[in-house]
């Protein structure tokens, strides 16, 4: 039974004509990667609750002034 990488590299292969080897280190750039752009994604999703829970506590103070 083939990985989803091992098939994919064959693809590669197919279309561009290139080889890809997936080795121990080629795979945990992979995860270190991924898991670079999960922990920023989820960074810009906390700041967009930030300011989204800012902006409703100022029309909740204007509210309250007015």
């Amino acid at each position: 039974m083939q990985t989803r990488i091992s098939k994919l590299s064959e693809r590669y292969l197919q279309e561009l004509r290139k080889y890809y080897y997936v080795t121990p280190t080629s795979y945990l750039e992979l995860l270190n990667t991924f898991q670079k752009l999960v922990s920023d994604r989820i960074k810009m999703i906390d700041d967009i609750i930030s300011r989204y829970e800012t902006g409703v506590n100022k029309i909740l103070t204007t509210e309250q002034q007015v």
